[in-house]
């Protein structure tokens, strides 16, 4: 099971857009199974599937305190092959109520290494945009990561923030994960976006995604209807750039992993 992190320590980044979607994608058109983490206190990723998240209990904070079983807070989505652990405001207080475990930082990947690895192809972490206990937790948890970067005046710090994290932890544990794609995000025709860009291309050639992901206002609202792109409308923009988004992330699958398949065309 592929352990993916969507994460970046600034917000409006994408990353629940394309944690959700590209979960989608490939469950639906590529046959994976998938499970999405969201560990946000926000709940987008299940409101972005169209779960009500507010009142649920328990959730996936339940899960990590170890004081429910996986089955209470597994929520199947409409789309066949993707299942979820919601999260919502409860989350906040995690942080809190682990200070005082020594092993605090490491309760998602005791928690992940429970699960039943033969059950997803796929584990995808939706993370909190900012510094915490929860952004340690998913790091340690996570083999990979997909670092999405706005092309915005602040993108390039978010995304050096992120390497010093990574960094860090490599550091103190000797292992950290590795990041399998870096997806620019937003993209508008503009100097600053273009010249941004090619810092990019230019500092992390190996790990760009060939795909640029637009901005695209019909993503918006697939969201604001909890449904995904490709439910809403699968002939769009947006639509075709996380569908080729997917398939990168899918052909950048470690050695022994499933692989090999021949990737079908986007959706028409």
């Amino acid at each position: 099971m592929r352990r993916v992190a969507f994460i970046n320590e600034k917000g409006g980044t994408c990353k629940t857009t394309l944690c959700v979607n590209l979960g989608s994608w490939l469950a639906r058109r590529r046959g994976r199974r998938v499970l999405i983490a969201d560990l946000d206190t926000q709940g987008h990723a299940g409101k972005s599937l169209g779960l009500d998240v507010r009142p649920l209990a328990p959730t996936v904070k339940d899960l990590l305190l170890g004081v429910c079983t996986l089955d209470s807070v597994l929520h199947a989505t409409a789309v066949p092959r993707l299942d979820l652990l919601p999260a919502n405001k409860e989350m906040a207080s995690f942080p809190v109520e682990v200070a005082a475990h020594p092993d605090r930082t490491e309760k998602l990947r005791r928690a992940v290494d429970a699960l039943p690895q033969d059950r997803w192809d796929f584990l995808f972490f939706d993370a909190p945009p900012s510094v915490s206990l929860i952004t340690e937790n998913i790091l340690r948890a996570a083999s990979e990561v997909v670092l999405p970067v706005a092309l915005t005046y602040l993108a390039l710090d978010g995304c050096a923030e992120i390497m010093e994290s990574l960094e860090r932890l490599s550091r103190e544990r000797g292992e950290a994960p590795e990041v399998t794609l870096i997806v620019p995000a937003l993209y508008r025709k503009t100097q600053l976006a273009d010249e941004i860009l090619a810092k990019l291309r230019e500092r992390f050639p190996q790990k760009m995604a060939g795909t640029v992901l637009g901005w695209s206002v019909k993503v918006d609202e697939a969201q604001s209807h909890g449904l995904t792109i490709f439910e809403y409308a699968p002939s769009s923009s947006g639509a075709h750039a996380l569908a080729a988004l997917a398939d990168e992330l899918l052909a950048r699958e470690p050695a022994g992993a499933r692989a090999g398949e021949a990737l079908a065309s986007p959706p028409a």
